[in-house]
């Protein structure tokens, strides 16, 4: 991976990890079943309603890929039951 040439995105990726390391014990606290846990990546665009320049080029030109994206994240879901059942 490219993360061994520069480790200030490793730090950054390290960081992130135990995030999400302390977000999963916070839920396991709460007592959630976690065992049907899954994670989702997303990205989220700008809506079809909006008028910032690149969405109008974007209609103008009936090609959505070239809206900016806003978010780049996950998602987390956990399943409903103990997890004794299939």
């Amino acid at each position: 991976m490219f993360f061994r040439k520069d480790p200030r995105k490793k730090a950054l990726v390290e960081r992130a990890l135990q995030q999400v390391e302390k977000m999963l014990w916070d839920m396991q606290d709460e007592d959630k079943d976690l065992s049907k846990l899954k994670l989702r990546k997303y990205q989220k665009t700008h809506f079809t309603s909006c008028s910032c320049p690149k969405c109008l080029e974007a209609k103008r030109k009936n090609n959505p890929h070239i809206r900016g994206i806003l978010e780049d994240g996950f998602k987390v879901y956990v399943g409903e039951g103990t997890g004794d059942e299939d």
